[in-house]
């Protein structure tokens, strides 16, 4: 949606807090959908998991590209969130059914970096055939191709090296185990992980960086579609290397966090006192450090890979999952209304008048300082259980 964020804005004539929301309640949706999600996938299996994510998905590209108004957007890109909450655990699943140790981390980023390739490859032509064939048009192909995908994975995919697997555990059994994870060292550690890394790198992305780009500092459309592809060839790019480290350096993996926590923090108070427009180096070393973010987030799912069963493990990475968008929307809704409480204030200036638009954006400190603090805490207590055992 984030390609789409200015065309959104004219064709549904929407304030800076009512666009926010098409991302918010997707990001609602998506993290709210995370922990029922995992219980059924240790009932069911990523098969099946999958399939039905690509279709639900499909519906609600269809349903966002017939949308006559905002209402039925916003419901549109509910079910593009409750589908996609289906496919990133379960692909996480199926890669620990397949492999084990070192071979799984590395696994775990690489599926990453394939996804990252699969969105610039995808959001170019979507770009170009927004601009050229309109909303509706563009939309529908996406629809068409999340069918196409589902279809295929329900023909083709297998669970396991065993084959498909009709379930699992029982629903009782699952639900007890995810109580008695939700209270481990390691996941809540692993939380916090996805929590403070991957959180601003979303707000970015998904919707303010473009509006942030071209309105508030200036800049071409065109150079904003080359940062949000840089942000995603960075994710890209830093996957295997994230990757690479933590199978290595099993015992550190707190200091890839911390380090990409505080460079985040430490990126955007540079680029927040700056005075605007910003110079395109520095907005450039902005999208690379918070296109760090992602790979180093991943480091969440290798801590509960390392410390959960894999019979427990969708439930576990359902929960661990929320800890990013939950961060994202809430900063991205706070940025919203922070934008059009300014605004009401200053009517004369324009909605995205730069001052108004940095002073925004420092919600993030408050949030992404708490996720540091909180994954500080966990960190110590892991490492002080893993001494005394």
């Amino acid at each position: 949606m984030v390609v789409a964020s200015l065309d959104a804005t004219e064709r549904f004539n929407t304030t800076a807090a009512q666009l926010s929301s098409l991302a918010v309640l997707q990001l609602v949706v998506y993290a709210s959908m995370q922990i029922p999600v995992g219980i059924a996938l240790d009932k069911f299996g990523p098969r099946i998991m999958l399939g039905c994510g690509a279709l639900i998905m499909a519906s609600g590209q269809l349903i966002v590209a017939f949308a006559p108004g905002l209402e039925m957007a916003v419901l549109g890109r509910m079910l593009v969130g409750m589908g996609d909450a289906f496919t990133f655990i379960s692909m996480i699943r199926m890669v620990n059914n397949w492999l084990t140790g070192k071979a799984a981390a590395l696994a775990q980023q690489w599926l990453a970096t394939i996804g990252q390739l699969g969105q610039i490859v995808s959001a170019i032509p979507f770009a170009a055939g927004l601009a050229v064939y309109g909303w509706t048009s563009a939309f529908s192909a996406l629809a068409v191709s999340g069918l196409v995908a589902g279809v295929f994975v329900f023909i083709a995919a297998l669970d396991s090296p065993q084959g498909r697997v009709k379930s699992q555990s029982n629903f009782a059994d699952v639900v007890s185990a995810l109580r008695i994870n939700f209270n481990r060292s390691p996941v809540k550690a692993a939380f916090w992980t996805h929590f403070l890394t991957q959180s601003s790198g979303n707000v970015f992305a998904l919707l303010w960086g473009v509006p942030f780009l071209v309105e508030a500092n200036g800049k071409s459309t065109a150079f904003a579609s080359g940062m949000l592809t840089l942000f995603v060839i960075t994710n890209a790019a830093m996957g295997p290397v994230v990757g690479f480290l933590t199978a290595r350096y099993q015992g550190q993996r707190h200091v890839l966090v911390l380090a990409s926590g505080f460079s985040i923090l430490a990126i955007w108070a540079i680029a927040l006192f700056v005075p605007s427009p910003l110079p395109d180096f520095l907005v450039v070393l902005l999208v690379i450090v918070l296109g760090f973010g992602g790979p180093v987030s991943m480091v969440a799912f290798d801590y509960s890979r390392s410390y959960v069963s894999n019979r427990e493990l969708g439930a576990a990475n359902g929960f661990i999952n929320i800890g990013g968008f939950l961060a994202a929307l809430l900063m991205i809704g706070a940025i919203g209304l922070a934008l059009d409480a300014q605004r009401a204030v200053n009517p004369e200036l324009a909605l995205y008048d730069a001052g108004h638009f940095k002073l925004a954006l420092c919600v993030q400190f408050a949030v992404i300082g708490f996720g540091l603090w909180r994954f500080g805490v966990a960190n110590r207590k892991l490492h002080t259980e893993a001494l005394l055992s």
